[in-house]
């Protein structure tokens, strides 16, 4: 589909976790910064957040495509935030979809890096459920191992009951203090952390929940001459402009578990300790949005 992209009924769970700055650096330095260049990226703070959206309608702005149709997607991912320069962004390494159409469109379109997936996810945010990511994947790397779809990831409420009460109910204002003061709370004094991090986040938050969210990407296909070469590789930025926040509130911290898989070295390249994880913070928001098209940063 032809971006801009309209995505409208977004009800989207963060569950933040703590992560190693190193392995979070060696992504970014690997994935971006050997086409951008050493030090364009930087890991603005030591967190991964777990994303996990039910879209109820995606379609293309653009004509002719806006006049084919539209659909509704499953996205999970795994979100680092960097930042180059001033400029916040997200890099997601890992994302999951349920919908053959939204990963062609998210690789080829923009550079994000898409599985198709079997998705499950609670009816709502007023109802407790289980959130899981079942794909493809090899479990140990040798000529003899054959690929099967297992289950990668888990998410389940630590708490019993129902979940904390309260709305936001469109106070894109309130909403941003409260979870800037949530995520600095989680994340405390980080040794190395130069001040002005606090302010970028803040402004980068700022700027999520009342504007932009940058988003980064890199986009790349493989030659078909010389399959150790691309034939095309770039790093892509594109905002997501949030148009309407209907509602959102904090939820249960949740228990998080990642199968280890050579395929998907989730938990090791994204920082993550072993075993159990317990999201710090986690909150929902239902929302509007509109993925607009991306600029070229470096190489194409």
């Amino acid at each position: 589909m032809a971006a801009p992209l309209q995505l409208n009924g977004a009800t989207m769970y963060s569950f933040c976790v703590g992560a190693d700055l190193a392995a979070l650096t060696k992504v970014v330095d690997e994935q971006l910064n050997v086409v951008a260049g050493a030090g364009t990226y930087k890991v603005l703070v030591p967190m991964v957040a777990i994303v996990c959206a039910d879209i109820a309608d995606s379609f293309s702005t653009v004509p002719p495509d806006s006049e084919k149709g539209w659909m509704a997607e499953r996205d999970f991912g795994l979100w680092i935030p960097v930042v180059r320069g001033t400029t916040i962004g997200w890099y997601l390494p890992y994302v999951f979809v349920d919908n053959v159409a939204a990963m062609v469109t998210g690789r080829e379109v923009f550079g994000f890096f898409k599985q198709t997936a079997t998705l499950a996810m609670p009816p709502s945010p007023k109802e407790p459920g289980v959130f899981s990511v079942d794909a493809l994947a090899i479990q140990t790397f040798s000529p003899e191992s054959e690929a099967q779809v297992m289950r990668l990831m888990t998410m389940t409420s630590a708490e019993s009951g129902p979940p904390p009460q309260g709305s936001w109910a469109g106070d894109v204002k309130k909403a941003f203090e409260d979870v800037f003061s949530a995520v600095k709370a989680m994340i405390g004094d980080v040794k190395g952390m130069p001040i002005s991090t606090w302010e970028l986040l803040k402004d980068g938050l700022k700027e999520a929940i009342t504007g932009n969210v940058p988003m980064v990407f890199l986009k790349q296909f493989r030659d078909a001459t010389d399959p150790t070469k691309a034939c095309y590789q770039a790093v892509i930025e594109a905002p997501a402009h949030l148009a309407k926040l209907h509602d959102g509130w904090f939820a249960h911290p949740h228990d998080i578990t990642i199968v280890p898989a050579d395929s998907h070295p989730i938990a090791a390249e994204c920082g993550l300790a072993s075993g159990t994880l317990r999201s710090g913070l986690a909150f929902w928001c239902k929302m509007d949005f509109v993925m607009e098209a991306g600029v070229v940063v470096a190489g194409g």
